[in-house]
């Protein structure tokens, strides 16, 4: 056992905090659009605070140390690339702007209006599909990642008597299970402000373990081990990584491209997509998540950094001795991998920092599996069993139906977990899994809100293509591994690539011939525009200021002043990464002027700066996650609940959701909810 009474004091009171703040929310869950999208109540902070807690996890916290463990700096440098791109898609709203003007509760429903209800009720069948299944090892490395931290024993006795439990199922359950106690509560009400009270506090959690680690491992050492790489697999200099086989510089040209490809597409936060007050608070929320990111970020790098120098450095050979011992009793080689950097940051930390990192695992353990079951069990509900239903539920049988259909996500993603064996590393199953949706869900989604002559049949050529190759690249390998020596020659970035492009052309050329050209679609009708507006507040305000630059960022007049100062900090911010990038990349290229010690220079400051930042960052968003917190209070307990407005499409001709007057409120049905 590597905890202390002070460490298990820590998460125990951590646990009863985030159980008391859900149960505060279980009075204002009073209606359907409450339980899937808060009553699109949220304001910027929410969404941004809540949004990245449920979308990280334990699972991302280990992969993204996983890359860093195999590529050092450079993965940091050429991840550098994607910065152009992603202040292009937040400050023009890329795909997030427009899906909200349709007021979809979910994206299926936007097909509905936008293809038909048959292509709806297929493409919710794909997304759930991989949806389900790439949520399938979330808990399993979650438990893991507990068990091999916490030195739990592999199975206990059940409390008077000698009956065995074994450990890793046991903690499954125990974290799935107090995740659907959150989603359960109060749907997305209570996901998003428990998500967001647990992500205040791992913010301050974040900073500290950053700090810790810095002191413990100083840079001196970590320099050392750096400079100990391989020639041309460089953990230090970008420009010398030729041999770097998985995270290269193809992985995040790749990257870039899906970014664009799939920006918004991939559903797991589906119910924080739907939850803003309006577009522009969306808008202002993927705006800000760049200083919310930073000390996550942090700790992406920092503690597998730390973790490398222990394992290679001669004077740390007798802690490495200890954690390879450990590593080695795991015998999945995939898993030993992915434990590593959790067995090193447990023989690292002293008492309390130990139970912190332990508060942040549950932390994100909660948020994020709450989040893909609310998002999944509320996908199968909405964009399957109701459109084939046909006619609509109760208020109260509805929420029952998706409370059900949650917990079978639930239990699916627990026998997944418990009998999938991994054989890669997790990005790259997070790849291919999506790859199912993701590969044609891009062409229809931007192809849908963009484009004015994408048909049906399109769009279902390009489903069909994306789901093919995703499913056949999650089985293939599986296949090679038994009867090969060597890992699949195609990783899951580059089925990413394929399945992507074979779904676009197929998309574009369905499209033009079936008519798409001759009948173009009316987008204006379906983003509620002009003359089809439904509440003036929603609609895009297009600029009418004459400052050249302002219209360059996306500045319109629903900004205020401090939404304007925001965004360009934001642009400047970005741009600078940029600015840097290119002037060291042609330094580099074109004048060989770059030596090693500027790179021994660069990145502690890198680290440093990020530091300064993400200290008054996280102040900042703490008093604005406790105003947005206040204001969703109280004006749910205001809010005049419409019955109707439960996601149906009732004339997919004219657009129309299901909505009906406020006065129709059935009353008995509001108050059979909230009991």
């Amino acid at each position: 056992m590597n905890l202390s009474w002070i460490d298990w004091a820590i998460v125990a009171l951590s646990i009863i905090l985030v159980r008391s703040v859900s149960w505060s929310t279980r009075s204002l869950m009073r209606s359907v659009a409450d339980f899937l999208s808060a009553n699109r109540l949220a304001g910027r902070y929410l969404l941004t605070i809540g949004g990245e807690m449920g979308a990280i996890g334990v699972i991302s916290l280990v992969g993204a140390w996983q890359v860093f463990m195999s590529a050092g700096f450079p993965s940091l440098w050429w991840g550098l690339l994607s910065a152009p791109v992603s202040v292009i898609l937040v400050m023009t709203g890329w795909v997030y702007y427009r899906l909200r003007e349709t007021r979809a509760l979910t994206v299926a429903q936007f097909f509905e209006m936008r293809y038909s209800r048959r292509f709806r009720i297929f493409a919710g069948l794909v997304c759930w599909l991989s949806g389900i299944i790439n949520f399938g090892i979330f808990p399993a490395v979650a438990a893991r990642f507990l068990i091999y931290f916490c030195g739990l024993p592999l199975e206990f006795a059940f409390p008077g008597t000698s009956f065995m439990i074994p450990t890793y199922p046991a903690i499954m359950v125990a974290e799935l299970g107090i995740a659907l106690f959150f989603v359960n509560t109060g749907g997305q009400v209570s996901v998003m402000v428990t998500e967001v009270a647990q992500g205040m506090i791992a913010c301050f959690a974040y900073i500290a373990i950053v700090i810790a680690v810095l002191v413990l491992v100083p840079w001196h050492s970590e320099l050392t081990a750096l400079k100990m790489a391989p020639a041309n697999a460089s953990m230090l200099n970008p420009f010398q990584t030729g041999s770097v086989h998985d995270f290269n510089v193809w992985y995040y040209l790749i990257s870039i491209f899906a970014l664009f490809y799939g920006y918004q597409t991939w559903l797991g936060t589906q119910g924080f997509m739907t939850s803003a007050r309006n577009p522009h608070e969306q808008r202002m929320g993927n705006i800000i998540l760049v200083w919310r990111r930073m000390p996550y970020s942090l700790l992406t790098w920092v503690v597998p950094l730390a973790a490398y120098t222990i394992l290679h450095l001669p004077q740390y050979a007798d802690l490495a001795a200890t954690v390879n011992a450990s590593v080695h009793g795991i015998s999945n080689t995939a898993v030993q991998n992915e434990m590593t950097v959790p067995i090193v940051l447990a023989h690292l930390l002293p008492v309390g920092l130990k139970g912190i990192v332990v508060m942040v695992v549950i932390f994100l353990s909660f948020t994020c599996h709450d989040t893909y079951m609310h998002s999944w069990g509320s996908m199968f509900v909405q964009d399957v069993l109701m459109p084939l239903r046909n006619k609509p539920l109760r208020p109260t049988e509805h929420v029952r139906w998706l409370r059900w259909s949650i917990f079978f996500v639930a239990v699916f993603g627990f026998f997944f977990s418990l009998l999938y064996q991994e054989t890669d590393k997790i990005y790259f199953f997070m790849a291919i899994t999506g790859t199912i949706w993701l590969g044609g869900a891009g062409a229809v989604m931007i192809g849908g809100l963009y484009s004015r002559i994408g048909t049906t049949a399109g769009a279902y050529a390009a489903m069909i293509a994306g789901a093919v190759l995703g499913i056949a690249g999650l089985i293939i390998p599986q296949i090679w591994t038994a009867h090969h020596t060597t890992p699949f020659p195609i990783n899951g970035q580059w089925m990413l690539l394929i399945g992507s492009l074979i779904s676009i052309a197929l998309y574009v050329l369905i499209s033009v011939a079936t008519g798409g050209a001759k009948r173009p679609f009316n987008l204006e009708r379906m983003l509620h525009r002009g003359a089809y507006a439904v509440d003036p507040h929603e609609h895009e305000v297009k600029s009418t200021v004459k400052n050249r630059w302002q219209e360059m960022l996306g500045m319109g007049s629903e900004f205020s002043t401090g939404d304007k100062i925001l965004a360009i900090l934001y642009a400047v911010w970005t741009l600078a990464q940029v600015a840097v990038f290119v002037v060291v990349t042609i330094m580099h290229y074109g004048f060989n002027a770059v030596p090693d010690s500027f790179w021994t220079i660069f990145w502690p400051s890198f680290i440093w700066i990020q530091v300064a930042i993400s200290i008054p960052a996280t102040i900042w968003f703490t008093v604005g996650g406790i105003k947005d917190i206040r204001d969703l209070f109280a004006d749910l307990k205001t809010a005049s609940r419409n019955h109707d407005d439960d996601g149906r499409v009732v004339d997919q001709g004219q657009f129309k959701l299901a909505a009906a007057p406020v006065d129709n409120v059935d009353i008995d049905a509001v108050e059979e909810v909230v009991r």
